[in-house]
């Protein structure tokens, strides 16, 4: 069986994703107290991390970001799909709030990769 001639390799290969990421959701605890929240884990997966494209920021400009980055991942197709009520933990040293904390990232915009369809290209921030 010969390969298809119109096949492109992924330009984001297995080399690029690298950087293990949990993709999480909060719902409002049991308890009495406000403000109380059960974290699930939805996903888990690599991706590619970068910093954001001027195109990026622009959609960034109506938050009150503190930090960017934004994300490559494949596409998990019916297994899950983000959305901008799920936060990001992406677990990279860089990425830490202290020593023992990951930070957690909300998804601002969540678009098919540009570069190939086969991916998801996520743009996540911290809010204050």
């Amino acid at each position: 069986m010969a390969i298809d001639p119109k096949y492109q390799r992924l330009k984001t290969g297995a080399g690029e994703l690298r950087t293990p990421v949990f993709f999480y959701e909060y719902k409002p605890g049991d308890g009495l107290e406000p403000g109380d929240v059960e974290e699930k884990e939805l996903h888990r997966s690599m991706a590619e991390v970068y910093n954001p494209s001027m195109k990026d920021w622009e959609l960034l400009d109506t938050k009150n970001t503190k930090r960017a980055v934004t994300i490559n991942i494949r596409d998990p197709l019916d297994e899950y799909q983000p959305t901008n009520k799920h936060v990001v933990e992406i677990q990279d040293f860089h990425f830490m709030k202290n020593d023992k904390e990951f930070l957690r990232w909300n998804v601002v915009d969540v678009q098919p990769s540009p570069r190939d369809s086969r991916l998801i290209k996520i743009i996540l921030a911290v809010t204050s």
